[in-house]
């Protein structure tokens, strides 16, 4: 059997943009629960009271999935997992000349291999159960790195982890590394942690699974340090394709990707395996002749099982730049989820349905002069996209129009002219509260109402 722990809310934290809210960790916790994981790793509470609170929710919300919270081998670290409930407890240490030289000069050798049994025995002793890793595994001479994990062991580490840190190896170095461990660490399972550097994760982990390792870390998207880890989707479809690891719910993939992907600001390219948009899209004459006649011609998996179909349709825009021009109308944003009639006529001024393929959306909405402008026709929503309002007064310098600007928690008021930046996954809204104007809404996506991301479990 093949267990996976993703890491997104934990190695994702360390990509790029990756900053997950409260809130957000719990979102993606709970479709990774649903979706069949067997472990989550969740943060580095000792970063301070905010992370803490962080993963104490995350453990809440995993229910009896169980939790890693990472530390370094360090006590202070340790009892800080302690504190949010997490059942187990990711204790990591490097141990070759090159962390030895980076990290921790003038540490010998075995002053680290201390550390590595005080550690896990401390550990231990506040009833968490232990993974230990030692770091830029694959940099490590071959002795050292057992030694570090029989020590572990010996300690009361349940499970070893061997990690790529750089994303060096080709699988059958992988092969050759796990079934060493296999045979001079037996009795511990053990996880491979693989970074995307050279592009072969996956291939790597499925290398190492069939070398004999147990545990596979993963983050949703790869997202990860650099190049990222191992992808969950597409692991998670390999194993079941293989029949080695069924999938909960193989349908939840495409959500959690596209909420990981809006809350990191890093969302998957549309070929993506798995999750990409054009997985299913069929576009050469030969090719769409086929699928039309027997599907499987040209799919190496039923679309139904990810909740996806499969499309022959042509997409792209058009070659004619006289296509490109538009003739706005006058729609009332009643079309929208969460909108209402506003004030003034909204003027649509591009989106798929007049330039297909466009893939952006742009309004202009008049504002009058008003008594009363009401409670506002906009209710707080997310896009898995970035956007831009733009509030321009119909006075000089585009002075004399007054709104209140909401992001996330928060109200703002603004003054025209003015111009709020949203980034994907933050809720925002508005309201005018006075004056008269011209209201632009811009959103990189080319349906509105698609590019929405509702709250979990809502019917929205």
């Amino acid at each position: 059997m093949t267990y996976i722990i993703d890491s997104t809310l934990r190695e994702g934290m360390q990509s790029a943009h990756g900053r997950f809210t409260v809130e957000q960790s719990v979102e993606v916790a709970s479709l990774l629960v649903r979706s069949g994981v067997n472990a989550i790793e969740c943060g580095h509470p000792a970063i301070g009271p905010d992370e803490l609170l962080r993963v104490s929710a995350v453990v809440e919300a995993a229910g009896d999935v169980p939790v890693l919270a990472h530390a370094r081998a360090d006590i202070t670290d340790i009892e800080a997992v302690a504190k949010t409930g997490a059942a187990w407890v990711g204790i990591f240490l490097g141990v070759n000349e090159v962390t030895r030289r980076s990290r921790l000069p003038g540490r010998t050798l075995k002053e680290l291999f201390d550390r590595v049994e005080e550690s896990v025995s401390h550990a231990r002793k506040l009833g968490l159960r232990v993974r230990f890793t030692v770091e830029d595994s694959s940099r490590t001479d071959s002795g050292e790195l057992v030694e570090a994990y029989l020590i572990a062991a010996e300690a009361g580490a349940e499970r070893i982890c061997f990690a790529d840190t750089l994303g060096l190896m080709e699988p059958h170095q992988i092969t050759e590394r796990i079934g060493n461990l296999q045979r001079l660490c037996p009795g511990t399972d053990i996880e491979v942690h693989l970074h995307d550097d050279r592009g072969l994760a996956l291939a790597n982990a499925l290398a190492a699974v069939d070398a004999g390792a147990t545990w596979v870390s993963t983050s949703v998207n790869g997202l990860g340090e650099r190049a990222g880890i191992t992808d969950y989707a597409a692991l998670a479809v390999n194993l079941q394709y293989r029949g080695t690891r069924q999938l909960a719910d193989a349908t939840l993939l495409n959500e959690l990707s596209h909420r990981v992907g809006a809350y990191s600001r890093s969302m998957p390219d549309h070929r993506r395996p798995v999750v990409g948009r054009d997985i299913f899209h069929h576009v050469a004459k030969l090719h769409v002749a086929a699928v039309e006649r027997e599907p499987g011609s040209y799919e190496w998996l039923e679309p139904a099982l990810l909740g996806r179909t499969s499309t022959t349709r042509p997409t792209g825009v058009s070659g004619n730049a006289a296509d490109w021009i538009v003739d706005p109308k006058v729609i009332s944003a009643t079309e929208l989820r969460y909108h209402r009639k506003g004030p003034g006529d909204r003027f649509v001024l591009v989106d798929n349905r007049f330039v297909p393929g466009a893939e952006q959306y742009c309004i202009a909405r008049r504002i009058p002069t008003l008594d009363d402008y009401g409670p506002g026709h906009v209710d707080t929503h997310v896009h898995h996209c970035d956007s831009l309002f733009v509030f321009l007064g119909e006075e000089d310098g585009y002075e004399g129009l007054s709104v209140e600007v909401t992001l996330g928690n928060k109200v703002f008021a603004v003054q025209s002219p003015a111009s709020v930046f949203i980034p994907s996954g933050v809720s925002h809204g508005y309201r005018v509260v006075g004056g008269a104007g011209t209201y632009l809404n811009h959103v990189l996506a080319g349906d509105y109402n698609s590019s929405l991301l509702d709250p979990l479990g809502s019917n929205a």
